[in-house]
């Protein structure tokens, strides 16, 4: 695509709406600097690591006399292959794949932020700086009033054991007590020890305020209280894998949320349930199959679900540009923008849906594509002259023709990082993924929970209200209800446009399937044939 758009518009982020930069992530490289934030107090330092010299690192680690034994080349491949498996993620070096780096360290203690990777904290895509937000917002509904301080030894309580933190500004962490953490744990400690700390400093660029603001208080609230009430229940190993399950799942479902609101909000004009402050139940529908059998109905309702909500990822770049649009204009409109300081995020978004056709807007998308028809760059083709002066004489407002021109232009690249955004924080690619399927053949993708993403979140339905404490059991309606509501799971019914008879009998054979798999979890018993009466037991157990 040749047409060369203004600065302000030759973007497909809209970070007031999304939160998230929407490009391809890695939940498990978030959590380290996730809770170098929260130990911190919402510091971060400058990464001083030389991500390609891995070697280097390796020799300080043998030099350091904490491991003993790997003095020949042969054991000093083994480290090398053990490191490699266990601690540090690596991949090549730029688009060129010359070389090789550091990528990431994997989560298995507190110290893991030390080794400043990934040395790019935008990889992240702000995900951690929103759920760091979260996190000390639920401290504060706990009534604390030292958030900053009481997140940081809850943090620290939780996957800190075994790890003293030393002061400020650079919050070194350092081994107090190997007994408390396996090997795996030990070695990535004594490895990121050769990793030289920079001072803490404020960052900029945390995302206060959310655009659907109940459905982020809960979803703080549960990221926390599955650190504080599994911390001393769990590995640490396990913790950080479980927490790791129901951030992407948090992250995923917020995502397409926001999606869903901002299409109602622009088609109503009015604020949809999910942005109002009072609680709503997910209106997602995501049929998870648990039979396991291909090209089932139960199969094929998963898969028509996934390819309803990648159409939806497509369509959502239209919306987020006709705020990204009004916005601009508003820079123009003095007494409009003085307004919008004073509310919050769902206002602010309403009040820009309201000025869609104010005369301010329609001049200003006038103008700008004028500017683009006059001055469309210059390596543009016949074509697109012809296709921007068709625009130009059409018969729709001017806010939709410069819609239209952007959708052109960006339509491709946006929904191309759209999806990568869903397929790697549906974890895709991870043990603990919502979505199953080949990377490459997207008719493959389907909704279908891992073990491991299943038993968090079990881990997380069996929380009592706020976090106080866990239930020992729960009847199998309740949890199939919790799914549903909190999550937007189903199990036990079919999505609402693909109901019917045939439907309706796959998804009481995909109940019969996921009682099998809570009972292979040792989870569940069935000494009943009457649904109301059957009960599933916490994962942990008596414990």
């Amino acid at each position: 695509m040749t047409i060369k758009l203004p600065p302000a518009l030759k973007t497909y982020q809209y970070r007031d709406l999304t939160v998230f930069s929407l490009l391809d992530t890695d939940t498990d490289r978030v959590l380290p600097q996730l809770f170098e934030l929260c130990v911190k107090g919402g510091r971060t330092a400058r990464s001083k690591t030389d991500a390609r010299d891995f070697a280097g690192y390796r020799e300080r680690l043998l030099n350091s006399g904490f491991v003993n034994g790997f003095d020949n080349a042969d054991d000093q491949a083994l480290l090398d292959g053990w490191l490699r498996s266990c601690v540090v993620d690596m991949g090549s070096v730029g688009r060129s794949r010359t070389g090789e780096q550091m990528l990431a360290v994997a989560p298995l203690t507190l110290a893991a932020y030390r080794a400043g990777l990934p040395t790019r904290r935008e990889r992240h895509r702000g995900i951690d700086d929103f759920v760091y937000r979260l996190l000390l917002a639920a401290v504060g509904r706990r009534g604390s009033r030292a958030e900053r301080r009481d997140l940081r030894e809850m943090v620290g309580a939780a996957v800190g054991r075994g790890i003293v933190i030393g002061p400020e500004p650079r919050w070194e962490p350092r081994l107090a007590d190997a007994a408390q953490l396996d090997i795996g744990a030990l070695l990535e400690l004594r490895f990121v020890e050769g990793f030289e700390m920079s001072d803490a400093k404020e960052i900029e660029g945390l995302q206060p305020n959310s655009p659907l603001p109940r459905v982020a208080d809960d979803m703080g609230t549960l990221l926390l209280s599955h650190l504080t009430e599994y911390g001393h229940r769990l590995p640490t190993q396990a913790l950080m894998s479980s927490f790791a399950a129901l951030l992407a799942l948090s992250v995923l479902t917020f995502s397409l949320r926001v999606d869903a609101a901002a299409r109602d909000l622009l088609r109503t004009g009015e604020l949809p349930p999910d942005m109002r402050e009072e609680p709503s139940s997910s209106t997602l529908e995501l049929y998870c199959d648990f039979t396991g059998v291909l090209d089932s109905e139960s199969d094929r309702m998963s898969r028509r679900c996934v390819e309803r909500d990648l159409d939806r990822v497509r369509l959502a770049f239209r919306d987020r540009m006709t705020f990204v649009v009004v916005q601009n204009a508003l820079e123009r409109m003095a007494s409009e923008k003085e307004r919008r300081a004073t509310m919050t995020r769902p206002e602010q978004l309403a009040h820009a849906a309201s000025l869609r056709t104010h005369p301010r807007v329609e001049a200003y998308a006038l103008s700008r594509l004028e500017d683009l028809v006059f001055d469309p760059g210059p390596d543009v083709t016949e074509l697109e002259q012809e296709f921007l002066q068709r625009i130009q004489g059409g018969d729709s407002s001017e806010l939709d023709k410069l819609l239209d021109v952007l959708q052109h232009v960006n339509q491709n690249p946006a929904t191309a990082a759209a999806v990568q955004w869903f397929w790697s924080v549906g974890g895709l690619q991870k043990p603990y993924g919502l979505l199953d399927g080949q990377q490459r053949s997207r008719r493959t993708w389907r909704y279908a929970p891992s073990d491991e993403l299943l038993t968090a979140l079990l881990l997380a339905v069996f929380l009592r209200p706020g976090g106080a404490g866990v239930r020992p059991t729960m009847p199998l309606h309740e949890l199939l209800a919790a799914l549903r509501d909190r999550f937007g799971l189903l199990i036990d019914r079919p999505p609402a446009r693909q109901d019917g008879a045939e439907a309706r009998a796959a998804a009481a054979a995909n109940l019969e399937a996921f009682k099998r798999r809570l009972q292979l979890l040792g989870c569940f018993d069935s000494l009943s044939d009457d649904f109301s009466v059957q009960v599933v037991h916490h994962p942990l157990g008596a414990s």
